[in-house]
């Protein structure tokens, strides 16, 4: 089983990036991909319209699609807070991003700060783009958000993006609630974060369509071994986003 958590639908202002709900069915058929977890763009000129889209989308095609809702925080929190509730409550969403670059965001602001309250309160996790965008996307910020909301999944999009991998590494070994999702980085880099962390602490994301390939060939050359595949593919995501079980390997948790 292949599960893409990190995926996009929409248009996107920040990026200049479109992509359709036939590219996302494509790249999914494409490549073997049973589930995509799938947000709006940082940019999307209406991410409340495009909520509703990923749940349609998800609804058309056996429910293959989940979303996960992405909303620009600096606004009335209260008027965030509904919307990332009604995504979870009303379309079944696993998840919201803070991107710290599309948003121009920082993860230790106050604005910032409502996407983890929100989140904690409802039970999901909180992808973070790290990687380009420094300082706010340096993947040291997080150590604070992790230790202050021990309870809340932590996602790391792009895991430092070959920017800062290393630093992705080292606050996953210390806070067990971050996980680190390696599109962009190279294939060592990958390697490398599966040793260090287990595949356990890893999930496989593509972030656009024509990506997909290139990230599957990454694991394809650094040699997943049964168990390592079994996790990354789509173990991991499954324990994390609270998906349904498809993991038969047992894999202690931290190592292989």
């Amino acid at each position: 089983m292949i599960v893409d958590s990190h995926f996009h639908l929409g248009s996107c202002r920040v990026f200049g990036r479109t992509v359709t709900r036939d590219q996302v069915v494509h790249a999914m058929d494409g490549n073997g991909i049973e589930k995509a977890i799938v947000q709006p763009f940082p940019g999307a000129p209406d991410a409340v319209q495009v909520h509703n889209e990923i749940a349609a989308l998800g609804d058309s095609i056996g429910s293959r699609v989940l979303g996960l809702a992405s909303v620009n925080p600096h606004m009335d929190h209260a008027k965030y807070q509904a919307e990332i509730r009604r995504c979870v409550d009303d379309l079944g969403f696993v998840g919201v991003k803070l991107h710290t670059l599309g948003h121009a965001v920082h993860p230790v602001s106050d604005d910032a700060l409502v996407v983890f309250e929100t989140a904690a309160a409802l039970g999901i996790v909180v992808m973070v783009h790290t990687g380009p965008g420094m300082p706010f996307a340096d993947p040291t910020h997080l150590l604070e958000r992790a230790r202050q909301f021990p309870d809340t999944p932590i996602v790391l999009a792009h895991a430092g993006a070959s920017a800062s991998p290393g630093s992705a590494i080292a606050v996953a070994k210390q806070c067990d609630n971050i996980y680190l999702e390696p599109s962009w980085c190279k294939a060592t880099e990958v390697r490398a974060m599966i040793n260090a962390l287990g595949p356990d602490r890893v999930l496989f994301g593509t972030d656009t369509p024509e990506n997909v390939r290139v990230e599957l060939a990454k694991y394809e050359e650094i040699r997943l071994t049964e168990v390592e595949a079994a996790w990354v593919f789509g173990g991991t995501a499954t324990a994390v986003f609270g998906l349904r079980s498809g993991v038969d390997a047992e894999l202690p948790r931290g190592g292989a």
